[in-house]
Formats: structure tokens, C-alpha cells, sequence
């Protein structure tokens, strides 16, 4: 080969090989390259930023009043707020007869007890004469609540509850103490609560005692002295019959208006206890005194039902013992009042008789077989055994 064509041959080759070369340059992996070179930030540790607290403090919040170590504690036990006030109740009590008079002191005792014993909690007002009105009126008015509390003839207390004319009924009670063990027993408790489902509480009994006979118009010696007279009777049946009976002519009154009755002639007579006699000033227009002594006058302390309900217990139990302070002074005083009455009336001019008893007895009983179904069959011979 000419030498002309050797050297562009070499060249060429040369050529050839250099270019590979650089090809394979080219694939090989470059060494990695320094990024370019920032400035160098801070390195968050070594290099501390603009000083952030070492645990960045949140906005510097003004630091609240540190909490005492334990808040003051409050006082063990607060003073007690002070107890509301008792609840006070005050009622009216009527009586158509005086304080002065028999059954009187059964209120004024019951009035003073029941503010004692319910520290003053209960307090009562009394009423005497009439001022409630009579005793029908007010049987009335403590059903209706109008009146809260009343003394009361058991006779009238029969018009609503009859069980309670078995104490009226005409020589069934052989005496005092007879009457007190019947009505103060199983009987008596019977009876009380016969009335309440009328509306009426019994707090007691009490009574006038033995009832008589004051007369305009003439003395009576017998039973046969009363026919045709016009008896004032209190309004209840069995004192109609009775008299019917012994063939007088009842004429049903209230007392209120007996003293008139008397004086204008409207009636001859009263039948009634001493005590209530001389206390109407009775024997001003009638002269004469019949000691009969034939019904028992019992009285009854008596309450509205619904007001009794409406106490609390303790206040109930202040009242019932002290309705019972008021029956024992009210018997005690009965023992002689009728006595120390009819002395007065006998002062006043009045003459007394002791009629022969025997012919009223013996009528008596038709009147006992009369009302023995009202009054209780079983009740009356529970009375009757009594007196044996």
C-alpha cells in the first residue's frame, strides 16, 4: 500500500478508536458531584437557630397566679342555713253555752294545753255563747269546715251521726262512772268512728250531766204532771219520743231562744241540766224544778275532719292529749256543779220536787226498743250489761 492511502487510513482509524472511547466515557458512572455549595445552613442542632427556647416557648402568655397548692378549702361543714318556721295552725271553737258555765272549762283547758303541748305551733280561739251559732248550726258548719272545732250535745251530734243518741236514750245510765267506762271503752270508740265518714273528728267527750226539768207553770210530782205540758226538747228524736212518751208535748228549740220561749209562754218548760239553767239565768222566768234525772247529757269536743288530716302527727298527738286535759277537768267539775247550781236557783226562789221515777222508767223502755235499731242493738245491751 502506497503510503498516501496508509496515513489517511490511520487517521481515520484513530479517529474511529478516540470516539469510542469517548462513547464509553460517556456511560460510565459518573462520581457524584458536590451539590453546588450553598451557604451552609445552620445545622438545626450544632448550629443553633435564632434562639428558639430550648422548647419554643409558646408566646410568653402572662403566667396565671399559680393555683394555691390546694385551693382554700372550704369550711368542713357550711353553716346550716336557718330552719324555715314551723308551720302554725289556728282554729275556732264554739260552745253555746259560757266559759264561765259546765262544759266551758273543757274548752278554756283544751285551748291552753294544745298551745303548750304544740309549742305554741297550735293556737285556738273560743267562742262561748252562741257566737258560732247553736249546736245544729254548728254540727253544720264542721261538716262543712266552716267552723274547725266545736263542743257539742251528744244528742245533737245524733241528727248526723245516730249512734250517738245511744248516750241520750231516757234512764240507761245507772251513773257517772258508768257513763265514763261505756264511752271511754269499746263503745265510745265505736261510736267516734261511726262519724267520721261524716266529715267530723272526735277528740273527746265531756258532758253537763243529768239533765232535769225547770217548769213555768206548775210543780211536778209525777209523771202524770207533765201530760199536755210543752217540753222544750233539744232537736233530736229520741227527746221527742221520750216526752211523746210521757205524754208531754215536745217542742224542739235552740237554745238560744229558749229564755224567750219561756218568758213569752211559747213553751212551759225546759228540759235541760242545772247548770245550763242557772247560767241562761233561766230560773228568772220559771219557778219550779223537777230532779228528774232522766238523761245523762254527754258533749263531744269535736273537729273538722279535714283539718285534723292536714296536721302532722306530733300536732295531732298535741291535740288529742290535750282534748283528753279537757274532758278530765270538765268531769271533775261535774261532780258538784249541777249541785252548786240548783243551790243558786233555790236562793233565786226557785222550789224543787223529786217525782216519783217508777211510772217514767217503765216508758222509758218503749223508747229503748224504739230507737235500739238506730242507736245500735248490739251497742245499747253493751250499755245495759254495763250497769250490772
Amino acid at each position: 500500500m502506497s503510503a498516501r492511502l496508509v496515513r489517511p487510513l490511520i487517521l481515520c482509524g484513530v479517529l474511529v478508536l478516540t470516539l469510542a472511547l469517548l462513547g464509553l466515557a460517556a456511560c460510565a458512572p459518573q462520581p457524584a458531584q458536590p451539590a453546588p455549595a450553598k451557604p451552609a445552613e445552620p445545622a438545626k442542632a450544632a448550629a443553633p437557630e435564632p434562639a428558639k427556647p430550648a422548647a419554643q416557648p409558646a408566646p410568653a402568655k402572662p403566667a396565671e397566679p399559680a393555683k394555691p397548692a390546694a385551693q382554700p378549702a372550704k369550711p368542713a361543714a357550711q353553716p346550716a342555713k336557718p330552719a324555715a318556721p314551723a308551720q302554725t295552725y289556728r282554729y275556732r271553737l264554739g260552745i253555746v253555752v259560757s266559759k264561765a258555765a259546765l262544759g266551758g272549762e273543757f274548752g278554756t283547758t283544751f285551748v291552753e294545753k294544745v298551745k303548750e303541748k304544740s309549742n305554741g305551733r297550735i293556737q285556738v280561739d273560743f267562742f262561748d255563747n252562741a257566737q258560732l251559732g247553736g249546736e245544729t248550726e254548728m254540727m253544720g258548719g264542721l261538716r262543712l269546715g266552716t267552723i274547725d272545732m266545736a263542743i257539742v250535745g251528744s244528742g245533737i251530734v245524733g241528727q248526723v251521726e245516730p249512734t250517738f243518741s245511744l248516750t241520750e236514750l231516757p234512764f240507761v245510765w245507772k251513773d257517772a262512772n258508768h257513763v265514763h267506762g261505756v264511752l271511754d271503752g269499746a263503745v265510745g270508740q265505736r261510736m267516734t268512728s261511726m262519724l267520721e265518714p261524716k266529715g267530723i273528728k272526735v277528740l273527746a267527750f265531756g258532758e253537763w250531766g243529768y239533765r232535769d226539768l225547770l217548769v213555768r207553770t206548775k210543780p211536778v210530782n209525777s209523771a202524770d204532771d207533765v201530760k199536755g205540758m210543752k217540753v222544750r226538747v233539744i232537736e233530736n228524736p229520741i227527746y221527742v219520743s221520750t216526752w211523746r212518751t210521757f205524754g208531754a208535748n215536745p217542742v224542739p228549740m235552740a237554745w238560744p231562744e229558749v229564755y224567750t220561749g219561756l218568758q213569752q209562754g211559747t213553751i212551759d218548760s225546759v228540759d235541760t241540766n242545772p247548770i245550763g239553767m242557772r247560767d241562761a239565768k233561766l230560773y228568772e222566768v220559771a219557778k219550779n224544778l223537777a230532779l228528774t234525772h232522766h238523761i245523762y247529757t254527754v258533749i263531744v269536743l269535736q273537729m273538722n275532719l279535714e283539718k285534723w288530716k292536714a296536721l302532722p302527727p306530733d300536732l295531732q298527738q298535741a291535740i288529742m292529749e290535750a282534748a283528753k286535759e279537757g274532758s278530765k277537768a270538765n268531769r271533775e267539775r261535774a261532780k258538784t256543779e249541777n249541785e252548786k247550781a240548783i243551790d243558786i236557783m233555790k236562793g233565786a226562789g226557785v222550789a224543787t220536787t223529786t217525782p216519783d221515777i217508777a211510772k217514767f222508767r217503765t216508758e222509758a223502755e218503749k223508747v229503748h226498743k224504739q230507737f235500739s235499731a238506730q242507736v245500735g242493738p248490739d251497742l245499747l245491751k253493751q250499755v245495759q250489761d254495763a250497769a250490772k
